[in-house]
């Protein structure tokens, strides 16, 4: 089990798993009124039943990632794979809504302002989980 040089990693890991899941739980058992009306509400010609499924399917990619990020912050020193996999995850999802800023016309519906905010929010936490984490090798057990 890790030791307390880890407990900031640890905590960060599990607010991040709470904010996860209860994303994916929202997303999954909430109605088609109710996500229109969300943050950056798009118009409600945007919302067909594809996308609506597609977005149900991404609530439950959620719930996975809440677990996996769960399970690493109760040994982070084991379990490094994963969070360099969020690391790499936040930087990905970081760059491909400024690629679609600029290859779809999304101006017309929000601010480009939005894009740069949530890009940089999402560098700014993958930097402090690279900076948070383990940099020892995990000892293998006999």
């Amino acid at each position: 089990m890790s030791t307390t040089p880890h407990r900031a990693l640890r905590i960060v890991l599990r607010v991040f798993a709470v904010l996860a899941a209860a994303t994916g739980l929202l997303v999954i058992f909430s109605s088609k009124p109710f996500l229109v009306r969300l943050p950056l509400s798009p118009p409600e010609a945007e919302f067909t039943d594809l996308f609506l499924f597609l977005l149900k399917e991404m609530g439950g990619l959620a719930l996975l990632l809440s677990l996996l990020v769960f399970y690493a912050s109760r040994d982070p020193v084991r379990n490094v794979a994963i969070i360099d996999a969020l690391i790499a995850g936040l930087c990905v999802l970081a760059v491909t809504p400024l690629l679609s800023l600029y290859t779809l016309d999304l101006q017309r519906l929000y601010p480009p302002y939005l894009f740069w905010v949530r890009s940089l929010a999402r560098l700014a936490i993958a930097a402090l989980l690279f900076y948070l984490r383990p940099r020892e090798i995990a000892q293998a057990v006999v």
